[in-house]
């Protein structure tokens, strides 16, 4: 059972706990949840009425924004039952109103790009994001996962139906990520993907054992403490920030509108203004400054 995470502005629920994709720099596997998923016993209805309860809480499209998948993949590929769940959270999930983020490692099936697509009161609700790490090692650090580019497919099918898409680039890794700048670039263009998210590699002893045992890394528990924002408060060590910020910059230069936060994307894209806050109190630099919240 895991209760909804509040962070800066989003809830974070979970109807699938756990990941097959075993990502070597997943922080889910620190915290209990193994490559076994298992439906959360916490239901959508008691997880809608924490977060209506909530102090934070504000409703509507102008409110809180709802991230679904923090804790396990919402669709993994070879579960049509799991897929099933989720949709069924994110049905009731959007009843609420809010801003509705969803993400998954995995390429989707026609069925449930379709849908997806059928829900959400208009069309900025929904924002589906996939993420990606590195196209050419992917294998080796996400052997579970479906390659990126049928991932990117994955958004290109539900871009042509109306839903807004994103991309994260996330976690960035200093000698994997950065070296593939041409390939990213060249990735999402093709899937005429505008924005992204560059979010960075938070690390502790056993992620940084893990990445290890299958790629040569230099990597050390970094000195600057970063807050990872689905897990309650708890701090993370956040590795290479600064070359992930020139990455995020060389990103912008090509035409592909980096941010920092997916909360940010959602704001950005509902030209609304992000309920996290950050163009007022930004201690860890995550405004690129787009000018939605300054309206």
């Amino acid at each position: 059972m895991r209760l909804p995470d509040y962070e800066s502005g989003r809830f974070f629920i979970s109807p699938i706990l756990g990941c097959n994709a075993q990502c070597s720099y997943c922080y889910i596997y620190d915290n209990g949840y193994k490559n076994r998923i298992r439906h959360n016993q916490c239901s959508i209805l008691d997880s809608l009425e924490f977060i209506k309860s909530h102090e934070n809480y504000s409703a509507g499209e102008d409110g809180s924004i709802i991230s679904i998948g923090a804790w396990g993949d919402p669709f993994p590929r070879y579960s049509k039952k799991a897929q099933q769940y989720s949709l069924m959270w994110l049905k009731e999930a959007c009843k609420l109103g809010n801003p509705i983020q969803i993400m998954s490692r995995y390429g989707l099936l026609d069925e449930v790009i379709d849908a997806i697509a059928k829900l959400g009161n208009n069309s900025n609700q929904i924002l589906y994001s996939t993420s990606i790490t590195t196209i050419i090692k992917y294998r080796l650090i996400e052997p579970y996962a479906d390659a990126p580019e049928e991932r990117i497919r994955a958004l290109e099918k539900l871009q042509a139906k109306g839903v807004q898409v994103n991309v994260m680039i996330k976690p960035f890794i200093e000698g994997i990520t950065d070296l593939e700048l041409d390939e990213i670039e060249a990735l999402l263009k093709k899937g005429n993907i505008e924005n992204c998210v560059v979010g960075g590699f938070y690390t502790s002893e056993s992620i940084l054992k893990r990445i290890s045992s299958v790629l040569p890394t230099n990597y050390e528990t970094g000195q600057k403490i970063e807050v990872l924002d689905c897990t309650s408060k708890k701090q993370y060590s956040i590795a290479k920030p600064d070359v992930m910020r020139d990455f995020t910059n060389q990103l912008n230069e090509r035409g592909i509108r980096a941010f920092r936060k997916s909360s940010c994307v959602t704001s950005f894209i509902a030209k609304k203004e992000n309920p996290a806050g950050y163009f007022t109190h930004d201690p860890y630099n995550y405004c690129i400054k787009c000018g939605v919240c300054d309206q």
